[in-house]
């Protein structure tokens, strides 16, 4: 019994520690502030389609993603727009949270989803009571800031051609971009019909493989150079 439950404690903070890495800072000094995340941190799976949390309503939580992607959406129907996504090591319902303002996008599942979760109230129990932890999620946060000014600058200037290179070398985690197409033509504003357009004219040069809800990156420099236009 003492064997299995040391199991589970080494456990809890393997995934306390990932947390950590996913703000971008190292593991916390302090084991009992550690040993406190750990105990507060559930695990949650999402299935798709699945909604993590709606907009107009303030987060139950705060969701750091293992695997899987989650899709930020606003409006409906015609009107809706994709403003991002979040793939694993990303993170969604914090800043909500520390405005203690309703959500302004909807977040669900793309894809199956495993997730590492804080209830709100332990969220915010332990920004207050950790130094450690509330400078990591400050620095997290301004990664993140710095990031989503990168994504709209690369969004809106230059051609079709320059803006889908950009998204996918942007999103791409393990060499590959895991968004259906229309979720890919919504985060850049596209038609559905140009942005399939010009994927399957980087297929046709090498730069790339399609398949389900799938990119496979084949050829980044050739990307890069479509992101700058050919120059």
């Amino acid at each position: 019994m003492k064997t299995i439950e040391t199991e589970q404690s080494r456990a809890a903070l393997r995934a306390a520690a990932w947390v950590m890495r996913c703000l971008g800072d190292r593991w916390p000094p302090d084991e009992e502030e550690a040993a406190e995340l750990a105990a507060r941190l559930e695990e949650r799976l999402l299935a798709p389609g699945e909604v993590a949390f709606s907009d107009g309503r303030l987060p139950d939580g705060v969701w750091i993603v293992r695997s899987g992607t989650l899709e930020l959406v606003s409006g409906a129907g015609r009107r809706r727009v994709v403003i991002g996504v979040v793939q694993p090591s990303g993170i969604a319902g914090d800043v909500p949270l520390l405005l203690r303002r309703p959500a302004v996008y909807t977040v669900r599942a793309l894809t199956d989803v495993q997730a590492g979760y804080l209830p709100a109230r332990s969220f915010l129990t332990l920004l207050e009571s950790s130094p450690v932890l509330a400078r990591a999620w400050l620095t997290g946060l301004a990664h993140r800031h710095a990031k989503a000014q990168e994504a709209l600058a690369q969004s809106v200037g230059g051609n079709a051609e320059c803006r889908v290179a950009r998204l996918l070398l942007r999103e791409a985690r393990g060499g590959s971009v895991s968004c259906s197409q229309d979720t890919l033509a919504r985060m850049l504003g596209l038609r559905r019909p140009t942005l399939n357009r010009v994927l399957k004219e980087f297929e046709r040069d090498g730069l790339l493989r399609l398949g389900y809800r799938r990119v496979e990156l084949l050829a980044r420099d050739g990307l890069r150079d479509r992101a700058r236009g050919g120059d």
